[in-house]
């Protein structure tokens, strides 16, 4: 029988009746969505008025910043002209809906970055209610509700409402569509399913990574399993795929460029290594001493173990490490459900493990095959777990009790004890689309994992709900409590569901993302600013390293500053000349093209605007290929420094000046 956890005041007596065909389950079914009293209610709302106080309050803080300038140009178009077109005169395809919010925006408030980032906030505080409905599937009220407190708070989601762009929306899609998801789980009824589905395409066009929650469409029917559910989850993620398909087909032939060229380089891939090539002998070579390892190390569980065991050292000598792992995990739960293990034999399997990776090590630095993170990187393999450690950059106190959670499911399955059914749910919503997301690219953005991070902290959080649950049993003896929870376990777990809040949200974060400075953000439009209080002339030139933003705030960009290489992606051919695919600003990718530039003699004064916002790679990147070097010689002086620090303003003299002021000097 499916066995229902009890002793929590939080949870329903009983579960709807399974449907004909159901068969027994592993997993323990959270008895969920319990009726909320009307003091939890007031903790929502109060809960509520704090999210919205915190995303609002610092709102227009600071200019445009990041790709904000992608949703904001082709809105002024919009409002303008009825079209969302970017410069160069293409449709802009990326979460039109929320650029139609934005234009309704700037309609009712003005033209501000206020405006621009309002629907953004109004999303991140509808998201603190999707969130604690979501989570009543798994959580009881005092869970729920500190859940929704650590969405409400979280810096990650602020920065998120304080940003004018998708992603804050692509969230609240996510999380919208578990609600609907739990719903039909909960009542039965395809309606519920069909409104999910509908729903998706729409958080589809707002980001297409919403695609990744289509795996939580099998979780009704595989926690139940029914027949009925799975063949209708199946159904409804065959639709989410084909709207996906269509959708990421049309945004491709949008832009004038393959989307996917704008992945950029790759620098720590294993395929971006100088590694020497794997023989395909080697892995043939270590079979037979593989599986005679393995044989020794668990033979008494059987031939499943000992195969999977064995897989897993030909998969560390072909660098798939991360494959080993996990065949690994998969052999000592197999093996220990049918017994203790001999530790001995192991602790001489897991030696000769390490010992191949230090010699993999060794052999991999003595050719230069590249610095020690991309060795271990190489030897991870496909797919890539860097996934894993960006979405924990959100919370790593919430990764790490989600983890601590599969670990003890993972020793509650090894042992033939019913597992929590929110690991399951961990597994679909967190563990699955990382893994396909690590297949597809190697290193990502933390805003590629954001779809991911509601279900971790759901995850998160029940975890830590079923350890005090279990604790309680432990230290009461009986399988439940007989005369309801006892008022230890209930104050601890109040205590304990804080505590976790607060561990989440990080306070020594929350300020800098409540109240946003220059500290933190590039000063694009106080560079602008000054240069255009220096009213530069119609023969004047500016040249930006960041061309869309000083677009919108100077309405023209002469020439787009950036090292060639990098700029190659967002870059097209226009009457013979290489432009930027937005705005079509002609490109000046090397030192040397700056020079000439600078000599022609028929030219007024040359603005240069930096932008404080360059990536890891730094100038040497961005301005490689000799252009830091010019910027750093005559005749270009700096006349200006944004707040941030970084965002400087060059200037060159029109010719006549410069021969005067040369002239003068040798007088």
């Amino acid at each position: 029988m499916v066995s229902q956890p009890r002793g929590e005041s939080s949870l329903e007596p009983a579960l709807p009746a399974r449907a004909a065909g159901e068969t027994d389950s592993i997993f323990t079914l959270t008895r969920s969505h319990v009726r909320m009293d009307a003091r939890a209610l007031a903790f929502l709302a109060l809960i509520v008025a704090v999210g919205a106080l915190v995303r609002f309050w610092g709102l227009g803080n600071v200019g445009l910043h990041g790709d904000e300038k992608t949703m904001a140009l082709p809105v002024l178009h919009l409002l303008q002209y009825g079209t969302p077109q970017m410069p160069s005169g293409f449709l802009y395809p990326r979460a039109i809906a929320q650029l139609y919010l934005m234009a309704g925006s700037v309609l009712a408030f003005g033209r501000s970055e206020w405006a621009f980032r309002f629907p953004s906030a109004v999303c991140g505080v509808v998201l603190i209610v999707l969130a604690w409905a979501a989570s009543r599937r798994f959580l009881g009220p005092r869970w729920s509700l500190a859940l929704a407190a650590a969405v409400a708070l979280l810096p990650g989601f602020i920065e998120d409402a304080q940003t004018a762009r998708m992603y804050v929306f692509l969230v609240t899609g996510v999380t919208a569509f578990m609600v609907l998801l739990f719903a039909w789980e909960r009542t039965g009824r395809p309606v519920y399913l069909a409104a999910a589905v509908l729903e998706m395409a729409v958080s589809l066009e707002f980001h297409t990574l919403s695609v990744f929650a289509a795996w939580l469409c099998f979780l009704p029917g595989l926690l139940r399993r029914d027949r009925r559910m799975l063949w209708l989850g199946f159904l409804a993620f065959v639709l989410i795929a084909a709207e996906y398909l269509a959708l990421n087909h049309w945004i491709s032939i949008q832009y004038p460029h393959d989307v996917e060229s704008l992945a950029g380089p790759i620098a720590n891939a294993p395929r971006a290594t100088g590694a020497p090539p794997l023989e395909w002998h080697w892995p043939l070579a270590a079979a037979l001493p593989a599986l005679a390892l393995s044989w020794l190390a668990i033979r008494p569980r059987g031939w499943l173990p000992v195969a999977l065991l064995t897989l897993s050292l030909i998969a560390q000598v072909t660098r798939l490490d991360h494959v080993a792992i996990l065949l690994i995990v998969a052999a000592l739960v197999v093996a220990r459900r049918d017994g203790p293990l001999q530790t001995a034999r192991l602790a001489l399997y897991f030696a000769v493990c390490v010992a191949l990776g230090a010699a993999q090590v060794a052999y991999l630095l003595a050719h230069r095959a590249g610095t020690l993170p991309q060795i271990l990187g190489l030897l991870l393999g496909w797919p890539s777990v860097r996934p894993y450690i960006v979405i924990a950059g959100y919370s790593w106190v919430a990764a790490g009790v989600a983890a601590c959670g599969a670990v003890a499911g993972l020793w509650r399955l090894a042992h033939r004890q019913p597992l929590p059914d929110h690991l399951l749910f961990l597994a679909l919503g967190v563990w699955l689309p990382l893994l396909q997301i690590g297949y597809l690219r190697w290193d990502i953005a933390p805003r590629y994992a954001e779809a991911q991070i509601m279900p971790l902290l759901i995850a998160a959080f029940a975890s830590a709900q079923w350890a005090v649950h279990w604790a309680a049993v432990r230290m009461s003896g009986h399988p439940a409590p007989e005369t309801g929870e006892p008022l230890a376990v209930r104050w601890g777990s109040i205590a304990l569901a804080a505590v976790l809040c607060v561990l989440i949200v990080n306070p020594m974060r929350l300020q800098a993302a409540v109240s946003p400075t220059y500290a933190r953000y590039p000063d694009h439009i106080g560079a602008a600013a000054f240069v255009a209080s220096l009213h530069p002339g119609p023969g004047d030139l500016i040249i930006a390293e960041d061309t869309l933003m000083q677009t919108y705030y100077l309405g023209r960009v002469d020439y787009w500053l950036m090292n060639r290489k990098v700029a190659a992606p967002y870059m097209h051919e226009v009457d013979g000349k290489w432009v930027d695919v937005y705005t079509d600003t002609p490109l000046i990718g090397t030192g040397r093209q700056l020079r000439r530039l600078v000599e022609t003699r028929d030219r007024g004064a040359i603005y240069v605007i930096g932008d404080g916002a360059r990536d890891q790679g730094g100038p040497e990147r961005m301005l490689g290929l000799g252009i830091a070097q010019e910027l750093a010689s005559p005749p270009f002086r700096l006349i200006h420094v944004g707040r941030d620090g970084l965002t400087d303003v060059w200037k060159v003299d029109p010719p006549q000046r410069s021969l005067a002021a040369r002239s003068g000097a040798d007088g």
